[in-house]
């Protein structure tokens, strides 16, 4: 039989007595201590708990993914086959037109996103502000997706700060002209950019531009704001297409 217990309690006896337990368990705070120590524990072992997940779950999407691009061709060409034989000509149409209206509009968008770079750099460059060229890309960078270059005030708002700091000229001052160049370049996007090179690209107006960012934006958020022009220009079409002609 193991000594292992006994060793235990030799050494319990020895070293500690029966009054010391109490006092230290009759101790003032030592329930309340107890009281907030157990939430902590609980919360830290929620939390890793949480963290293993979603590592797992990670690894979880990026295996699947890997898997999907290695057989990507055999999806692309069978997925198809999982539907009604009847079904499958529009089905693989609509998707085609999908997959066109997203390129051209990437290509668009990524056109307007390099304008609206070299413009803002310009602009940055004219204020003598903190790296102005690497800043106004990064701004267009955002504009990938409308006007989520908006987020480009955080960055602009801590060169201000570094600037009034090293210059000694005035903070609101500087924080101004770089608002100005927000605003300028904001108008040239929307009065030229926008409407030549991605009216150009899709099709639409203007007015239907702004309209279907609006009510794409509203509805997804900014994945509505991204597919916005390729799905307003396929409903157009296939509107005109199924419904105006057979009218």
């Amino acid at each position: 039989m193991s000594n292992i217990p006994n060793l235990i309690e030799k050494f319990i006896h020895e070293h500690v007595t029966e009054q010391e337990i109490k006092t230290l368990i009759t101790q003032d705070g030592f329930m309340d201590s107890i009281k907030e120590a157990v939430p902590r524990i609980w919360k830290v072992i929620t939390q890793s708990i949480d963290i293993l997940s979603s590592v797992l779950s990670l690894t979880m999407v990026v295996l699947y993914t890997l898997f999907i691009l290695l057989d990507y061709e055999e999806i692309s060409k069978g997925w198809v086959q999982l539907l009604p034989r009847r079904m499958r000509p529009f089905t693989v149409k609509l998707v085609n037109d999908v997959e066109q209206g997203m390129n051209l509009y990437f290509r668009g968008q990524g056109l307007v996103a390099l304008c609206v770079g070299v413009l803002f750099s310009i602009g940055f460059l004219i204020i003598d502000f903190p790296m102005a060229i690497g800043l106004g890309m990064f701004i267009g960078l955002l504009n990938m997706v409308p006007y989520l270059q908006l987020v480009g005030f955080i960055p602009t708002i801590l060169l201000a700060v570094v600037k009034a700091a090293d210059t000694g000229q005035s903070f609101w001052l500087i924080l101004l002209s770089a608002l100005i160049v927000f605003a300028v370049v904001q108008i040239i996007q929307d009065t030229i950019l926008t409407p030549k090179i991605m009216g150009h690209v899709t099709g639409l107006n203007s007015a239907i531009i702004l309209l279907s960012l609006s009510i794409w934006g509203s509805l997804l958020g900014i994945l509505g704001m991204i597919i916005a022009l390729p799905m307003t220009t396929l409903l157009i079409t296939y509107y005109q297409k199924y419904v105006v002609k057979r009218r």
